[in-house]
């Protein structure tokens, strides 16, 4: 099978190629842009390459699909020119796809090619793409979907085309103004008692795209979680300070904010929230199913832009959500974290996360790892994994403020270090039994307060761990006060192993 894809170097590109080149029955992937791709792989051909080029059609020839992604998103001052690219490249990769004999067309629409207006219940299909003619992206999603629906009926049969209307992204791969504006110290919205949004990974909706690829789809598809969360409770999430703005005066400052190159958007992205939709046609349609709730999405977001979740209960419990947040991490230590096992347990600080690793054999013995500050216990797992499979039972736990532990972000302060080790001792000792031993990775962890951005190795504990400069769970500021120092320390597993026995030893 041979897929093309427009817009390859756009974030939408970047979570959907992967998944089409994982996939055994797609021999080739054609990524077309107009800058060169990131990535190589022995599937991916790329063709640098306008989507209102009429050679377009020649690149298409061969393939059973195509994905539909180019679009211009981030606002540019020349409506003409994003109108042009949006519309006339569209109709030309619709009637280029067709000509070459592609079977089926897979289109990145938009919930918002509903238009701007909030409304009381979930909305499915039937409700009409209306867009909106003074916001250049609600408008032109609306007009390529109408024109979609007008090629099937002329065209009926002849080859399929889905218009998958994706909710909120995000991911490890989504970065935009949006996102910085839902996550910054301060929020203000147009009737932010009832404005909405329904996060959805990037995962998820990789997966729908991949499902669309490989049948016939044919008409729009919502593409959503379940539930949604509102804004004033994404701001208690995250300690946001959120404001109720008229939508009038703040449309006309946004304008002139973007006019004097202040912002990056202008008044066309003042909205009271977005659309909330039903996919149940999508999940009918393919069987495809959101692995994480709104919810849980939009802990992940606020956690990769770096910034803390400070409830309780706003800490994710879930394996597959932990892990959706760990996956910059992840991918640098070079961790599968499908089989891991994750906890968070209730502390006076809020919630202590914590990996636990049960022993591959024996188990007789348990160790409590404690993150060194500025690190999350993801850059231990290598370690953890070792002693496990060496007859260790272990539990990696991470400070306050740190990894998805609940708290400000880089705050550890000495109060909640002596209480997340308290709880983390109980949660080992009620697990696996018997008396654990706590050992500190790394060597003399001094107090700490100055700002401590990503570095290739955290020289405050002295732990030479490398880490990803792109991991928005390692703090940009780190304040610990200190409550480790105490601890006897090791430098490997087998430094670990050689602790314990003392131990014992000495007990």
């Amino acid at each position: 099978m041979k897929v093309a894809v427009t817009g390859a170097t756009s974030d939408f590109g970047a979570a959907i190629l992967p998944v089409l080149l994982d996939d055994p029955d797609i021999d080739t992937v054609i990524g077309l842009g107009r800058r060169e791709l990131p990535i190589e792989h022995p599937k991916l051909e790329f063709v640098r390459m306008d989507i209102r080029d009429p050679g377009i059609e020649e690149v298409f020839r061969g393939c059973e699909a195509v994905v539909h992604l180019a679009f211009v998103v981030e606002e540019i001052r020349d409506k003409a020119a994003t109108h042009d690219i949006n519309l006339r490249g569209s109709r030309n990769v619709i009637d280029s796809a067709y000509r070459a004999g592609v079977l089926r067309v897979v289109i990145a629409s938009s919930i918002n090619a509903y238009g701007p207006e909030l409304r009381p219940k979930p909305v499915n299909e039937d409700v009409y793409p209306a867009g909106d003619p003074d916001r250049y992206y609600f408008h032109d999603k609306a007009e390529v979907e109408h024109y979609a629906e007008w090629w099937l009926r002329r065209h009926p049969g002849e080859m399929a085309i889905s218009m998958l209307r994706p909710t909120y992204i995000i991911g490890p791969d989504f970065s935009n103004d949006g996102i910085e504006q839902l996550t910054g110290p301060v929020g203000a919205f147009p009737r932010a008692d009832d404005a909405a949004y329904q996060f959805l990974h990037q995962r998820d909706m990789a997966d729908a795209f991949h499902r669309a690829v490989k049948q016939d789809l044919v008409g729009p598809f919502n593409l959503g979680p379940r539930d949604w969360v509102g804004v004033r409770e994404l701001a208690a999430m995250q300690g946001q300070r959120m404001f109720d703005v008229p939508e009038r005066p703040a449309v006309v400052a946004a304008n002139v904010a973007f006019r004097l190159g202040l912002t990056a958007f202008s008044g066309q992205w003042v909205t009271a929230g977005e659309t909330v939709v039903d996919s149940t046609r999508l999940t009918e349609a393919t069987g495809w199913a959101p692995t994480l709730t709104a919810r849980e999405s939009a802990a992940v977001m606020i956690l990769l832009q770096g910034k803390p979740l400070l409830r309780r209960e706003d800490a994710l419990e879930r394996r597959i959500a932990c892990e959706a947040a760990l996956e910059p991490a992840s991918e640098f230590v070079g961790v599968d974290g499908r089989g891991l096992e994750h906890v968070q347990i209730p502390a006076a600080t809020g919630a202590v996360h914590a990996e636990v690793h049960a022993a591959r054999r024996g188990g007789g013995t348990t160790v409590v790892l404690p993150a060194p500050p500025g690190l999350h216990a993801r850059y231990l797992t290598p370690l953890a994994v070792e002693l496990a499979e060496n007859g260790v039972n272990v539990v990696v736990a991470d400070l306050p403020g740190h990894g998805p532990s609940t708290g400000k972000r880089g705050l550890a302060t000495a109060a909640g270090v002596h209480d997340a080790l308290a709880v983390a001792l109980g949660y080992a000792r009620i697990r696996f039994g018997g008396t654990p031993h706590v050992v500190r990775v790394g060597d003399t962890t001094a107090p700490v307060s100055r700002p401590g951005r990503r570095r290739s190795w955290v020289a405050r504990s002295r732990t030479r761990v490398v880490v990803n400069p792109a991991d928005g769970l390692l703090p940009r500021r780190l304040r610990y006060e200190g409550g480790l120092e105490h601890l006897p320390h090791a430098y490997s597993a087998r430094g670990v192993t050689s602790v314990i026995h003392t131990d014992r030893v000495d007990s």
